[in-house]
């Protein structure tokens, strides 16, 4: 095994292959902020948000943010400066005090680009945080690895925009269980990225207790974990950003803007657990109608993970508020809630009124691991999410589940919920073991057809289908005998929620139904 010695001095010598490399500064060398999308923050429904609302609306205000980046030709910065100065002028960073924590150095674009995704005004969803302190991603992994216990850092949400190894497993593997320590014991939340491309770079992606970001486009590794655990899914999150290393920090200013409402709003919800419980139960399907798990054992879509960013559904949780769990009382039909296992199911029983659907519905719980002898052992309770019919409050059939054995995280995504009494469970075989639960159903009148004639020819437009089914268009001349016209299938050549059919439907008067099973 190598020494820390050893370490530090191949670090410092820098040449490929080093042992702690950033792999995504490689390809973005070129990229200045600039050239980040300025439409990512519709598809987060920050703009949506913004709206709804006005004078009120929540920026990071008080958040302290951390980022720690790896050098790009000697620079780690997104200024240069030798000491905590204000940033200088105008721009999307005036009024941010930057406190530097590894020494001088000049601007690096990479690191403009991630702090602007993160707290730029006009470019992020935090533009109110004003306190940022960075740290030569070297620096911060070698404090890590050289500490029992890890110091703590400051910055309530922290963003670690690179991704490497020290090029021995059991030294990274001490580096990510430190991390992991120092989320579960100081509270921040913590953002992770992907490699960008095919193959699964080792360390901090892999953490357990961080928010793990991939893209939309799906240009990251598929293959999930690869360090301390094989196969956990990775990502939790994606945005639509061109590379991982800005899209962490975009789900970090989510982040901020959720403890901007938790601070002093909802004190309950000041953990991290909670803050990503929420952002996974609010992420949204609606631009991935390919989204789907491929088994009960499986939280996430292979690609996805829980699906795209959205701030206003987290929101929109969030300001549910705390809705405890209870075999005696009827919840919201969105909130969170932190809570222990015991050696019955923790039940939120929730209602879809009846006249409504829930057009969708989504549910995710997590959990920590935790450590002993230092972070040489591991433990991690498995936790179970269920959804259930009910009736009062007795559950009946399962509808759906989320069983990993492997995962610290369980989630549950649904289309079209029918109108009734369901109740969320959480199990666990271990007793005492805090995990946080957020949900989301979103009301709505369920599919909808709508019918539209040209001369005999009679079309149908059907839309907030559910992918992968399979609906039966039924006709009728008078409402009373109804016969089958035709099937349609939503994923006959690619998953969609929306599908036309048309037919010669000649001089007589037809009626159309849409049959399919919820």
């Amino acid at each position: 095994m190598l020494s820390l010695e050893d370490v530090v001095r191949c670090i410092a010598m820098k040449p490929p292959p080093s042992l702690l490399f950033c792999v995504h500064a490689l390809s973005i060398l070129s990229v200045l902020t600039s050239d980040a999308r300025a439409d990512w923050r519709d598809s987060a429904g920050y703009s949506t948000l913004q709206a709804e609302l006005g004078s009120s609306m929540l920026d990071g205000t008080g958040i302290p943010v951390m980022l720690s980046e790896a050098t790009v030709s000697g620079f780690y910065l997104p200024q240069g400066t030798t000491g905590t100065v204000p940033y200088p002028g105008a721009g999307i960073f005036a009024g941010k005090t930057i406190t530097p924590y590894s020494g001088a150095s000049s601007t690096s674009s990479h690191a403009e680009t991630v702090l602007g995704n993160l707290c730029g005004a006009g470019q992020s969803l935090a533009p109110g945080v004003s306190a940022v302190h960075a740290w030569l991603a070297d620096d911060f992994a070698l404090t890590l690895l050289g500490n029992d216990p890890p110091p703590s850092f400051s910055g309530s949400v922290q963003n670690h925009s690179w991704a490497g190894t020290v090029g021995d497993s059991a030294l990274d593997i001490e580096i990510m269980r430190k991390l992991d320590l120092l989320v579960d014991r100081d509270g921040a939340t913590i953002t992770t990225p992907l490699n960008n491309g095919g193959s699964m770079a080792s360390l901090l992606a892999n953490a357990y207790h961080s928010i793990t970001v991939g893209v939309f486009s799906g240009n990251h590794p598929t293959s999930h974990s690869n360090l301390d655990g094989i196969g956990r899914m990775k990502p939790d999150i994606v945005v639509d950003q061109p590379y991982t290393s800005f899209a962490a920090p975009a789900v970090a200013g989510a982040a901020a803007l959720l403890l901007d409402t938790i601070r002093p709003g909802f004190p309950d919800a000041d953990d991290p657990r909670v803050v990503k419980a929420i952002l996974i139960a609010g992420a949204t399907k609606q631009n991935l109608p390919g989204w789907h798990r491929t088994g009960p054992t499986r939280p996430y879509d292979e690609i996805f993970g829980a699906g795209e960013l959205n701030v206003l559904n987290a929101y929109h949780i969030l300001a549910a508020g705390r809705q405890s769990a209870s075999d005696a009382a009827v919840r919201s039909h969105r909130g969170w809630d932190m809570a222990t296992t015991s050696g019955t199911a923790r039940r939120y029983f929730f209602e879809v009124p009846q006249g409504r659907w829930a057009n969708t519905f989504s549910a995710a719980i997590t959990w920590h691991r935790h450590f002993s002898d230092g972070v040489s052992t591991m433990n991690l309770s498995d936790l179970n999410l269920r959804l259930v019919q009910a009736s009062d409050f007795v559950v009946g059939s399962t509808v759906d589940e989320c069983t990993s054995s492997a995962d610290n995280v369980e989630h549950i995504f649904r289309r079209n919920l029918p109108p009734g009494r369901y109740a969320l469970e959480v199990t666990s075989t271990a007793a005492d073991e805090t995990f946080a639960i957020a949900w989301e159903a979103q009301l709505g009148s369920g599919p909808a057809l709508t019918i539209s004639r040209s001369g005999d020819i009679c079309t149908l437009g059907l839309s907030q289908l559910d992918p992968f089914k399979t609906y039966t268009i039924e006709a009728s001349p008078n409402l009373s005998s109804w016969s089958a016209a035709a099937t349609v299938r939503t994923a006959d050549t690619s998953a969609s929620t929306t599908a036309t059919w048309s037919e010669t439907a000649g001089g007589d008067s037809r009626f159309y139904r849409l049959v399919w099973a919820p």
